[in-house]
């Protein structure tokens, strides 16, 4: 089961060319990413830094389709592709308002204890949300 967040494309995310800055992709999926966890009722003042664990990215990667400019809408859709014992990786597709493509986007998040920074379990609570909204199918790391 997908996600979807829509956000506004403001001026102050846009270079001198009117043209989405390359860099504010990801504070666009991370807004996405938070709007995912408060959409499940996970309190994301505990979520992000009041518990035991932290959830760092392990890897990004994205590939830019299609220029992004200032006045534009997009759709940021999360789509969980793999829960392992300590990390899940998601999915980030960036749509313009008539549903073109225009970034493709793939986080690794690992879950650490704040203590050490150790690998640590999913917590069950959350494994089980990440589970309901894991992709039936295998998903590319590069969709085409």
């Amino acid at each position: 089961m997908s996600f979807e967040h829509d956000i506004q494309v403001r001026f102050q995310d846009v270079d001198a060319g009117g043209v989405l800055f390359y860099g504010r992709v990801y504070d666009y999926i991370h807004v996405a990413y938070e709007e995912f966890w408060a959409a499940e009722g996970v309190e994301r003042g505990v979520f992000f830094a009041g518990s035991e664990y932290l959830i760092p990215v392990a890897h990004s990667e994205a590939d830019y389709r299609t220029p992004i400019r200032h006045g534009e809408r997009v759709r940021v859709r999360i789509d969980v592709t793999k829960v392992g014992r300590a990390s899940f990786t998601m999915r980030h597709r960036v749509t313009g308002s008539d549903g073109s493509p225009l970034v493709d986007a793939l986080t690794v998040h690992a879950f650490v204890r704040k203590e050490g920074m150790k690998p640590m379990a999913i917590p069950e609570h959350l494994r089980a949300i990440l589970l309901r909204h894991l992709l039936p199918e295998a998903v590319p790391h590069h969709a085409a």
